[in-house]
């Protein structure tokens, strides 16, 4: 694994975070609704929460379940990308297995974990969460946001 692959990650998470924000802004007021905001409002969490670890910007982190609003989620995704983006531009491939971070999960248990373990997780983390999205979007008759990275990765190729 790369730093370049790592920024690629980061892209494709900025695109399908982005396609899942606009599958929930088009659902009605339903209770699927708030269900889908409080995960994508998770997702985003997460990612500060991450790099709060990994940058010592504890200032950054943010509550792992606390509900944002559509506009502060709209806001947070961009922000978010570029500041993971200017932080492993500074970064090496050597660094990715080299540099590790220890620290307490959102439960207060430690642990230790490389940033090579750190940026494979988030961008699954991140999918896994989406799905729950597509399925709850889905189920109260709004059109998921496709989200594979094939489909990034398609549309990327078209704009090069």
């Amino acid at each position: 694994m790369t730093v370049p692959y790592f920024l690629d990650q980061l892209d494709y998470t900025l695109w399908a975070n982005n396609r899942a924000l606009a599958s929930i802004e088009a659902l009605t007021e339903s209770d699927g609704k708030s269900q889908v905001i409080k995960l994508l409002s998770h997702v985003v969490a997460a990612q500060y929460i991450w790099y709060a670890r990994v940058s010592g910007k504890t200032e950054t982190a943010l509550p792992v379940w606390g509900v944002m609003t559509l506009e502060d989620i709209r806001e947070r995704v961009p922000a978010i990308s570029v500041m993971w983006k200017e932080y492993l531009q500074s970064k090496t491939d050597s660094d990715l297995p080299s540099l590790s971070f220890s620290y307490k999960n959102t439960l207060g248990k430690e642990y230790s974990n490389t940033l090579l373990e750190i940026l494979t997780h988030f961008p699954m983390h991140s999918a896994y969460h989406r799905a729950q999205i597509a399925m709850i979007v889905r189920q109260n008759g709004g059109t998921p946001a496709v989200t594979d990275y094939i489909q990034f990765a398609r549309e990327e190729h078209k704009r090069s």
